[in-house]
């Protein structure tokens, strides 16, 4: 009985391609006959499935045929080349050499591993900022413990005035090729030289102060620019000021996450900055102008006679700076009017003069107080 390819490669119909090639990757290692718990039968019908699923015309045939014909795949697993992924068994060459270097400690892997090893580790912060700070931008000094570049050698691993020679082990290639026979065939990996750790070069004599690394653990002042409009929670990234790499290699970056300490007036949404002020029932009534903070001091205020409670008033251009421009955003001011709760026996008389003289009542429309009994 045929097999179900979708069953083998354990997906759905409806599986796209990216799940089928996980799938694939994922059964690809588990069964493969050079491992403990190899499964040589397993593995040609994994391939076999991921031959078709991976193919569109082969899938679109074996979806309503249940087959792909003679000439397009089967079990005809017989005389595999390695080279045949790029071909007959269409798969993406990248992928299977992905594959084989994990299972047979092929070069691709090790030489992304050597490439990370050459750069040095990226270190996070935290870093609290005033509300102002946030706002116009400050510059903060920072001390940080990090492994950086040894003084003594500069990063090179070797004590001052000794050579630094072509590793014999590798000759200069940082890696050890060997050849190893499969059932694929020969099959050629690459391993990180472990005499000079991927470098290619060993130092003649060791720097004492590193003992050959290039790298010392110590304390670093940084000055640190904080640009204006930056905001509570958002990182900031400092190139070249984490940890250095192996022998003097390439730094990582300082990552700052920023706390912005809440004002006690102002609250912030991106760019605009929000405050509230009290004003009297007779400057409501009548108008005035009076004073309102903002970030940038005390600015003025046109109240006009009849203002409501709750009105906001805008104030363009005084809010935070927006990141990395020249423009800034607004300054929203919502008044609140403050009823008098005390009166003097003169303005009580006052406010009843101007009722009566005004006429103004306050008319509740019919059934109002109706949602009031019980």
């Amino acid at each position: 009985m045929a097999q179900d390819y979708y069953n083998t490669l354990g997906v759905s119909k409806t599986a796209t391609q990216d799940e089928i090639k996980r799938a694939y990757r994922k059964l690809a290692h588990e069964h493969h006959p050079d491992k403990n718990k190899g499964n040589e039968g397993k593995f040609k019908e994994i391939n076999e499935a991921y031959q078709v699923l991976s193919d569109p015309n082969k899938r679109s045939q074996y979806d309503r045929f249940g087959s792909t014909g003679p000439n397009m795949g089967g079990s005809g697993f017989g005389g595999f080349n390695p080279q045949d992924f790029t071909s007959g068994f269409n798969v993406e060459f990248e992928d299977a050499f992905d594959i084989f270097s994990d299972i047979f400690g092929g070069g691709g892997v090790n030489t992304r591993t050597r490439a990370r090893r050459e750069r040095g580790v990226d270190l996070e912060m935290d870093l609290d900022l005033t509300f102002d700070e946030a706002v116009f931008g400050v510059e903060k000094e920072l001390t940080l413990e990090k492994k950086d570049t040894c003084e003594k050698c500069q990063g090179s691993g070797a004590e001052p005035g000794s050579k630094i020679n072509t590793c014999p082990k590798c000759h200069g290639q940082g890696q050890i090729k060997t050849q190893r026979r499969t059932i694929f065939g020969v099959m050629q990996s690459a391993s990180t030289c472990d005499r000079c750790d991927g470098s290619g070069k060993i130092p003649e004599r060791s720097c004492s102060e590193c003992r050959g690394t290039g790298a010392k653990r110590r304390q670093k002042n940084l000055k640190i620019r904080i640009p204006a409009g930056v905001e509570n929670g958002q990182r900031i990234r400092i190139t070249n000021e984490g940890e250095v790499g192996y022998r003097g290699s390439n730094f990582g970056d300082l990552y700052l996450r920023l706390h912005v300490k809440p004002h006690p007036k102002f609250k912030r949404e991106a760019e605009n900055i929000y405050n509230e002020l009290p004003i009297s029932f007779y400057q409501a009534a009548l108008g005035t102008e009076i004073e309102t903070p903002t970030v940038d001091g005390n600015v003025k205020l046109k109240i006009p006679a009849g203002t409501q409670s709750g009105k906001v008033f805008r104030i363009k251009d005084k809010g935070a700076p927006r990141l990395n421009s020249s423009s800034r955003g607004d300054h929203f001011v919502t008044v609140h009017v403050v009823t008098p709760t005390k009166l003097t026996k003169k303005e009580k008389e006052l406010f009843k003069k101007l009722a009566e003289e005004t006429g103004e009542s306050v008319e509740v429309e019919e059934g109002f107080w109706d949602k009031f009994k019980k």
